[in-house]
């Protein structure tokens, strides 16, 4: 399986980088506007914080909504593919502007979970973290890895089948940015101490 392959896919990616540059760069300068100067009290800082917040999501959805079907479909395909084919589809994705988008991904999947959604949204959301390889941050990663398990046990599913078949097809080497490879920390997930810590207690309320 070659890039080739995913010709289509590649097709619809390169189209959509120019329209996710220009939007993301117009909720930059409303941020920026909004936040600026960038000295003083950390308080001040942050009371600023709601007013740029409110004025990047002014800007519109911008091409959030091709971004996200697009995904849906990668996500799918990433998901009953072998580890070659996988290991292309991500390397795929990172070399376009798609890969900013993986985190509003997944919080939409856990979102869509959490409403009552199908239960193909959690294999969508594993799969984009899988994609996505921790490459953004480890930990913002590992925060919507467990933002996908509650709202995996929210909606009566038992999200460890679906971490170890994608963990399967997840990157084995460790990514320099992060400290544990992608396919070990899916398949212990349910052993590790983040679980233990942040994610269990849920399970005693």
């Amino acid at each position: 399986m070659s890039v080739d392959d995913l010709g289509p896919i590649t097709e619809r990616l390169a189209a959509l980088d120019e329209p996710i540059r220009h939007w993301q760069a117009a909720r930059e300068r409303a941020f920026a506007a909004k936040f600026t100067p960038k000295q003083g009290k950390l308080s001040t800082l942050m009371g600023r914080l709601p007013t740029a917040a409110a004025a990047t999501a002014g800007v519109g959805p911008g091409p959030r909504e091709q971004v996200f079907a697009l995904l849906d479909e990668i996500c799918d395909l990433y998901a009953r593919s072998d580890t070659s084919r996988c290991a292309i589809i991500r390397g795929l994705v990172h070399q376009h502007e798609t890969h900013l988008l993986l985190g509003e991904y997944m919080g939409n999947a856990a979102r869509m979970l959490g409403s009552g959604g199908r239960s193909v949204w959690l294999e969508r959301g594993i799969a984009a973290l899988s994609i996505d390889d921790q490459r953004r941050d480890y930990r913002d990663w590992l925060l919507s890895l467990g933002d996908l398990y509650l709202a995996g046990i929210k909606a009566k599913l038992d999200p460890a089948p679906v971490l170890l078949r994608i963990a399967e097809r997840s990157n084995r080497e460790r990514h320099r940015a992060a400290p544990t490879a992608t396919r070990d920390v899916l398949e212990g997930f349910e052993q590790s101490a983040y679980f233990g810590t942040t994610i269990l207690p849920h399970f005693k309320q």
